[in-house]
């Protein structure tokens, strides 16, 4: 079963956006408070100017993400053939959520994201179906260089983080699941800014944008990434032992996704 933390700090997550949002205007009603004869003139925002300029401290992000997976050393839960033998070379299609905190200092940014992502594919193994079943929860730190130009074109990132996979798996016989310990993973990517076409093709589409929605940015995300096995998982030179959890490592494989930031 999924550990109770990982809903908790998920929960978290989301609701530390909507905090900050809802401290910001606490203070900025206490600032706006007058004293007896004192005139308050408030600044409206520019949000014409550039995304270096306007940015705050604090923001939000949401991704939807696509990704592939392939568990090299995993060997059936009925212990019968490995992953090459039920579903040869094909991947994993995962689709998953990404949302959290963003913090906004001088030389980039800092993001906490909870995430989760699920996929299955068929496959064949002893002349009968099978079928893979994978869900991911996990929990990442991302340092993104995005103050580097007035508007973030194009931005390199790095990401690391833990995660704990739910894997089940079924033939004719009946179903086997099983829940590995929590392991690492990384990614490297590229954030493409997309708002520059919409800007192109209407000058005030930013703006717009900004007040009706407070959507900063919307990029697409280019990322590779790496799941390393748990540290109790069953040794990939073992031919016949089963203690231990399923071997969920995986080399680098490519992802994409689309990202708001607000």
């Amino acid at each position: 079963m999924i550990s109770k933390s990982y809903v908790a700090f998920i929960c978290l997550l989301i609701s530390m956006p909507l905090f900050a949002q809802e401290l910001s205007l606490a203070e900025s009603e206490t600032n706006r408070a007058p004293e007896a004869g004192q005139v308050i003139l408030e600044k409206t925002p520019d949000y014409s100017s550039s995304y270096l300029q306007r940015r705050g401290t604090h923001g939000a992000l949401f991704s939807v993400i696509y990704e592939k997976f392939y568990p090299l050393d995993y060997r059936s839960l009925f212990n019968d053939g490995h992953i090459e033998d039920i579903v040869g070379s094909d991947r994993v299609d995962l689709v998953g959520l990404e949302i959290g905190y963003k913090f906004n200092f001088r030389l980039g940014s800092l993001s906490a994201l909870g995430n989760y992502a699920a996929g299955a594919i068929d496959g064949n193994l002893n002349g009968g179906e099978r079928n893979l079943a994978f869900t991911k929860y996990g929990f990442s730190v991302n340092y993104a260089l995005d103050a580097i130009l007035a508007e973030p074109w194009v931005v390199p990132y790095v990401q690391g983080g833990a995660h704990q996979f739910v894997v089940a798996e079924s033939d004719i016989t009946g179903d086997l699941e099983s829940t590995p310990n929590v392991a690492a993973n990384y990614r490297i990517g590229l954030l493409f800014q997309l708002d520059w076409f919409e800007n192109f093709m209407d000058d005030s589409a930013r703006v717009e944008r900004l007040r009706s929605s407070a959507l900063e940015n919307t990029f697409l995300d280019v990322y590779a990434t790496e799941y390393l096995a748990s540290s109790k998982a069953i040794d990939p030179a073992s031919q016949t032992g089963t203690e231990g959890d399923p071997n969920l490592h995986s080399s680098l494989e490519l992802g994409i996704g689309l990202k708001l930031e607000f």
